[in-house]
């Protein structure tokens, strides 16, 4: 009964430190920081609130993988409506209309023959888009201004990428994306908002 006994005490031993092995061979799971954009001008609108409708539905399947990065293009939307309007008046409202935040992973043909071993192929290509409509409504609801903005940004990954390696590249698409985004809206908020933007 002890013979027994050691043996499955040192069997348990030996599972453990196996699994400790395993799990230290993973790289370290990366943390990015905050996707915020406080670092860019507020918009104070004379509006009472701001409401946020997201038309856009991700499947959650491949190719989509919104579900399946740092930071999805909806959120990094959502944050953005966050940091940089501000509500500061008393009535009205501004619906901020998400139509398509997609982010979508397609795989890329590689040579897979003898020579292919050799090469370093890009064997996937993320696509990305943000697309938003700020809407000035009425008291009855009806939408009497309106600013469009969208961006999109497509990159390729090389073959054998490790997955912080691929988190990295789809981080810093969204950045890039929102930068573009905000190139593209700021102006036209400046121009159609004028009557509601208070100092």
């Amino acid at each position: 009964m002890f013979i027994r006994t050691l043996r499955l005490l040192t069997l348990a031993a030996g599972l453990g430190l196996a699994l400790s092995s395993c799990a230290n061979n993973n790289p370290p799971m990366q943390r990015f920081p905050q996707m915020t954009f406080t670092n860019l001008p507020a918009y104070r609108l004379d509006v009472g609130r701001i409401e946020v409708v997201s038309e856009f539905q991700s499947d959650g399947k491949y190719p989509h993988i919104e579900y399946d990065m740092p930071v999805s293009p909806e959120n990094a939307l959502k944050r953005w409506v966050q940091d940089r309007l501000r509500p500061v008046g008393r009535t009205g409202t501004l619906r901020v209309v998400i139509h398509d935040a997609t982010a979508t992973e397609s795989a890329l043909a590689t040579d897979k023959s003898f020579s292919g071993m050799f090469k370093k192929e890009q064997a996937a290509r993320d696509h990305v888009v943000a697309d938003v409509s700020l809407q000035m409504l009425d008291d009855k609801q009806f939408v009497i201004a309106e600013v469009n903005g969208r961006a999109e940004r497509e990159r390729t990954r090389p073959e054998g990428q490790k997955l912080n390696e691929r988190d990295k590249v789809l981080y810093d698409m969204v950045e890039d994306l929102m930068q573009g985004f905000n190139a593209q809206i700021d102006p036209n908020i400046g121009q159609v908002f004028n009557r509601w933007l208070g100092q």
